[in-house]
């Protein structure tokens, strides 16, 4: 069984000047609920985002005047990322070139085998806001990721999504594909095989562009009703079953064709 609050009307607009990175997919704690599907979709290295991509796009937002005022590192596990502290280095020579007030944030479980990285980058700036969870074993989600407002028949296929506090509070989200209105829409994306709703160039990153983003991957997330599991329940609704399935198989044809390199990195270098 699961709980599932009431039906909301309120309207949740992103917060544009907050940033979130799903720098890399890749985390061996396999917590259930995960909002990322990391248990159930692990990715390969090369889904990371490249720090290529990650320094000219940051360089870019500052070029055309982009102020964001928090930018945050997570995945899957950040400190997993080869390129973790160049991560982490761009981060600062935004803060230093653009806005000096911007707060550089890094999620972590604190990896017994790479959190030495994190540590090295508190040395190196010791403004870095660090939150370490300090888990040392799979935690399970408060919130059933996997129950689709799609599937639930209060909502019914002409239901105008809103949004939820995710994008609100957190602020847009940026993977190997673009942004999107969230950090979890763009795990959403990569499961779903939706990649193809991301915007490409921060210009194009307006509020309107974000918001038409909602009715496509709002309807796939759970975090939308927060519907509550119960015990260590993993509940998953029918397009979760369905989109699971097919991403598997997607991932095993790539492995047989010897490509299983994933989504390529598609978002240019400044000119």
């Amino acid at each position: 069984m699961i709980y599932i609050p009431q039906y909301k009307t309120k309207m949740y607009t992103p917060r544009m000047r907050h940033l979130k990175v799903n720098m890399t997919y890749i985390c061996d704690l396999k917590c259930p609920n995960c909002n990322r599907a990391t248990q159930h979709c692990p990715s390969t290295s090369h889904e990371n985002v490249s720090l290529l991509i990650w320094s000219n796009m940051l360089e870019e937002c500052g070029k055309q005047g982009k102020i964001w005022t928090r930018i945050t590192l997570t995945g899957g596990e950040p400190s997993i990322h080869p390129e973790f502290n160049g991560f982490v280095d761009a981060m600062a020579n935004y803060k230093h070139k653009y806005n000096p007030d911007c707060i550089i944030t890094v999620y972590t479980y604190h990896h017994p085998k790479f959190f030495y990285k994190v540590e090295k980058a508190l040395a190196d700036h010791p403004y870095l806001d660090v939150k370490d969870t300090s888990k040392d074993k799979p935690k399970i989600h408060k919130i059933a990721t996997y129950m689709a407002p799609i599937d639930d028949p209060r909502y019914g296929p002409n239901h105008f999504y809103v949004g939820c506090q995710s994008g609100h509070l957190c602020g847009l989200g940026f993977d190997n594909s673009g942004f999107y209105h969230c950090s979890i829409a763009a795990g959403l994306a990569r499961i779903f095989n939706l990649q193809h709703l991301a915007i490409k160039n921060i210009e194009d990153a307006t509020r309107d562009n974000l918001l038409a983003q909602y009715q496509p991957l709002c309807s796939l997330c759970g975090f939308y009703h927060s519907p509550k599991p119960h015990g260590s329940e993993e509940p998953m609704s029918e397009v979760w079953v369905e989109a699971l399935r097919k991403f598997k198989e997607r991932r095993l044809a790539g492995i047989q064709k010897g490509d299983d390199k994933g989504p390529k990195q598609t978002l240019p270098p400044p000119g």
